[in-house]
């Protein structure tokens, strides 16, 4: 569902593994997707403990003024990025009904 509506936009995996935090919103649900990237010192690749934390709420407020209805982490990973976008459609059936 959200991967295929134009309106939904997450960065891709090389941003999160650069360490950059992002914030969207879909329609009502609000998110915001932080990594903790510990990178290998030889191949700047992702060592296993990476991970990407995900928070979702529901309204038109920032984090700080809302309640987080919702969170999980996954692997800093192509297939964790995968994971995040299927858990967040699952989140987004949930806060809409």
């Amino acid at each position: 569902m959200l991967r295929e509506d134009p309106g939904f936009y997450i960065t891709n995996l090389h941003s999160w593994i650069n360490g950059n935090a992002f914030y969207g919103s879909f329609r009502e649900m609000r998110f915001l997707i932080k990594p903790t990237a510990v990178l290998d010192k030889v191949s700047g690749e992702p060592l296993p403990e990476s991970r990407v934390d995900v928070l979702v709420w529901k309204g038109e407020y920032c984090l700080e003024e809302s309640e987080v209805l919702n969170q999980a982490t996954f692997p800093l990973t192509e297939e964790g990025r995968e994971q995040v976008i299927t858990w967040m459609e699952e989140q987004y059936k949930w806060i809409t009904t």
